[in-house]
């Protein structure tokens, strides 16, 4: 029996650190760039969920703006070790058109407390369980968080990521979307 016992720990032990070894890989990854639709396209999926103070919002309530939709926890250590640098971003970008939407699968209580002692600059919709059904319906087929979904001004989604971002990665994925489009000028005649 003594055998037995340590047959089972080790086997338990290897599968707890294959699927450690799975979700830092997975949390590792670059960002993928959509270029193929993928649960439910190319296009941002519209939803409705209450703001801190109770208010429904919608996603349309920022459309024509590049959206950082960042499906997050406060029970999440990679989710809180990437909150401040989705508060500069708000904070350094948000003239130039970048709206952060932070989708919380948690509860109103502990999202406005961690999202007061933090000083989150940008909406927190509580999503609840919901949140995981519209992060897999974004692509997320894993329910891993953080994980977030990267809208350009016309509603195409740009890029997805599971995952902590880095500044670098952020930046080359943001910039070219915030940069103002060109329209073409008439020829003289």
């Amino acid at each position: 029996m003594n055998d037995t016992f340590k047959n089972l720990l080790l086997l338990g032990t290897a599968i707890v650190a294959l699927g450690g070894g799975y979700w830092l890989a997975e949390s590792m990854r670059a960002p993928e760039p959509i270029t193929t639709p993928a649960y439910g396209g190319g296009e941002m999926i519209d939803f409705s969920f209450p703001d801190l103070k109770g208010k429904a919002r919608s996603l349309k309530d920022w459309r024509g703006q590049v959206i950082v939709l960042n499906f997050w926890a406060t029970w999440c250590p990679p989710c809180r070790e990437e909150i401040p640098l989705l508060i500069s971003f708000q904070k350094n970008h948000a003239a130039e058109g970048l709206q952060i939407i932070g989708i919380a699968i948690d509860n109103l209580a502990a999202v406005t407390d961690y999202g007061q002692s933090m000083g989150i600059n940008y909406p927190l919709l509580i999503g609840g369980d919901d949140a995981t059904e519209l992060a897999a319906q974004y692509g997320n087929r894993s329910g891993s968080i953080p994980f977030t979904v990267i809208i350009d001004r016309n509603g195409a989604i740009a890029a997805r990521k599971i995952g902590v971002f880095s500044k670098a990665e952020l930046n080359k994925l943001i910039d070219p979307l915030l940069k103002p489009t060109k329209v073409p000028s008439a020829p003289n005649s």
